[in-house]
């Protein structure tokens, strides 16, 4: 991204040992569309443990809908490869997008009754 206010000021990380970071990234691809990257930089370049990381891209325009379809496609490929993993990551990222939207409109009321007031 050439304009720096445009960049992400965060990058989604996870690491998945045994080399399942790689296998995943792959399933994710060939069954669901979807293309994670490697760790970069998280990893000596060469090294086994490369194949341990894998990032979720924030670039370009993200939403609820394709973060909450990410992480599902992403336990569906967990599941599929037999990769051990909590469960529920999809369910509490909706809670969160629910609880933001709550909030968001708890805020926009006490705005609009502070503002009818000042009237």
């Amino acid at each position: 991204m050439p304009d720096p206010a445009a960049r992400a000021h965060a990058v989604t990380t996870a690491r998945i040992a045994g080399g399942q970071a790689t296998a995943l990234r792959n399933w994710l691809e060939a069954n669901t569309g979807v293309t994670l990257s490697f760790g970069l930089g998280m990893a000596a370049p060469g090294s086994a443990a490369v194949n341990d990381y894998l990032r979720m891209a924030h670039m370009g325009h993200v939403n609820g809908h394709m973060t909450l379809g990410v992480l599902a496609a992403m336990e569906a490929g967990m599941q599929a490869l037999g990769i051990p993993h909590g469960h529920g990551a999809v369910e509490a990222a909706a809670q969160t997008f629910a609880n933001a939207w709550k909030q968001g409109h708890t805020e926009e009321a006490h705005a609009r009754q502070a503002f009818a007031q000042a009237r």
